[in-house]
């Protein structure tokens, strides 16, 4: 009995190690396909004062040179240089970005026969898949990692950045570390499921859908940009707690809390305190934060200048109305680089609530070189520059138009808002200043 359970144990064992054998030959096959798609990104950037280096990752998309990473990757790059498998080095350009998904589409130029990945259906993925990531963490070019799906429709509302995305991340336990951001997810067919976008912690990686990745690509090819609908309203969830207080515990629904000024919404009637239960037919609700995702991205999938119809429900009463869909304010500013050593944005919606601005009148300071001009006239990053000289200031245009007609001025004053203060800041070119 002994011998025959011993005999029939490592029967089992032999098994299991060939199955673990067979698995370790799949994880191996897949690594060796995918990594000749995926590239090392270093991107030159800027910030107040100095220039640094970040490095980052990318995936192959097309023989053309299409390459998809991340928007965090080349915001704010004054260069972008790709190495490729065969270690060679390319200049990349930047073709388009949308920050609400954190993706970006660059393009180098090569004669190499480039290695395009093979891109799978992000809708198909189940929870405890294996998986396989693929990046360049903290400069280790194509490392590997392994793990599972440990969820799928993830929303991620706090993370520490100006912008909120509006995906549904795919998160896994394999391995995504700074410098993996825009690497593949890969499963055990070959075929990417994802971009590696963020990590918040050891073995909570996430990534975006490549079935997003693949819409924002071809939405970029096409303009450069992305068109999304809007309508103008804050929102918060309708919890049980507030049911209760609206008298009614089994309702669901979305409350709005503030609707913006000259807003869709607010031509259409909709007030803070309207609690939304259906929008084109579709019933919506949210009990948490990260339920507010759902509806955000009914709306912003919705093409401006449709109508969209409502279904609210304000005190005892239940409205239907109809809204025309804007598009969605710009997230990221138009920016001038001035050859004085500075560089100044368009003030945006998100630039005017996260600096607490009293108006959107003028340009804002995003990047001050140092020992520059305008560093020596002591111009500070998040200045809001609205007058040259005596010449007013509202927009990005009025600051490039009155640039080009002080060009033969040797210096000019600005007056600049900082914080709740005026300031003068007088801006003398170089060549003067030699002279004097």
């Amino acid at each position: 009995m002994t011998l025959w359970s011993n005999s029939f144990a490592s029967q089992k064992t032999q098994r299991i190690l060939r199955l673990f054998d067979d698995l370790e030959e799949v994880i191996i096959s897949v690594s060796n396909s995918i990594k000749p798609s995926v590239v090392h990104i270093e991107v030159v950037k800027k910030s107040e004062s100095f220039k640094y280096k970040s490095l980052a990752s990318g995936l192959i998309v097309d023989k053309d040179g299409l390459i998809l990473t991340n928007e965090h990757v080349v915001d704010k790059a004054q260069s972008i240089t790709v190495t490729l498998a065969s270690k060679l080095e390319y200049s990349a350009e930047l073709i388009g970005t949308d920050k609400l998904t954190d993706l970006a589409l660059i393009k180098i130029k090569t004669g190499e026969n480039l290695i395009v990945a093979n891109l799978g259906d992000s809708e198909k993925v189940e929870v405890g898949e294996w998986v396989i990531a693929v990046g360049n963490p903290y400069g280790f070019d194509r490392t590997v990692s392994f793990g599972i799906i440990s969820g799928i429709g993830r929303v991620l509302p706090n993370l520490p950045v100006e912008i909120q995305p509006i995906n549904e991340f795919i998160q896994t336990d394999a391995a995504i570390d700074p410098g993996s951001s825009g690497g593949p997810l890969v499963n055990l067919k070959g075929e990417v499921i994802g971009i590696n976008s963020v990590w918040v912690g050891r073995g909570q990686g996430f990534t975006i859908p490549i079935n997003t990745a693949i819409e924002v690509k071809d939405k970029l090819l096409l303009s450069g940009t992305i068109e999304r609908g809007w309508i103008g309203i804050e929102i918060q969830p309708l919890n049980r707690d507030l049911a209760r207080y609206f008298e009614d515990e089994g309702l669901e629904g979305i409350i709005v809390s503030d609707v913006e000024p000259d807003s869709p919404a607010e031509a259409s009637g909709l007030l803070s305190g309207d609690i939304i239960i259906e929008y084109q037919g579709e019933r919506v609700k949210a009990e948490k934060d990260e339920d507010l995702n759902k509806f955000n991205l009914l709306i912003s999938q919705t093409k401006p200048e449709d109508k969209a119809k409502l279904k609210i429900k304000r005190g005892e009463n239940l409205i239907e109305m109809e809204v025309e869909i804007g598009q969605k304010p710009k997230v990221k500013p138009d920016e001038y680089e001035t050859d004085l050593g500075f560089t100044v944005e368009e003030i945006t919606d998100a630039m005017y609530k996260r600096y607490r601005l009293e108006d959107r009148v003028g340009v804002i300071v995003s990047y001050v070189e140092v020992g520059s001009p305008a560093s020596k006239g002591e111009l500070s990053e998040s200045d809001v520059i609205i007058k040259i000289e005596d010449l007013s200031i509202e927009t990005l245009d009025d600051f490039k138009d009155a640039l080009e007609k002080l060009d033969n001025r040797d210096q000019f004053l600005l007056t600049v808002k900082r914080g709740k203060n005026k300031r003068f800041v007088l801006i003398i070119k170089e060549e003067e200043k030699e002279q004097q």
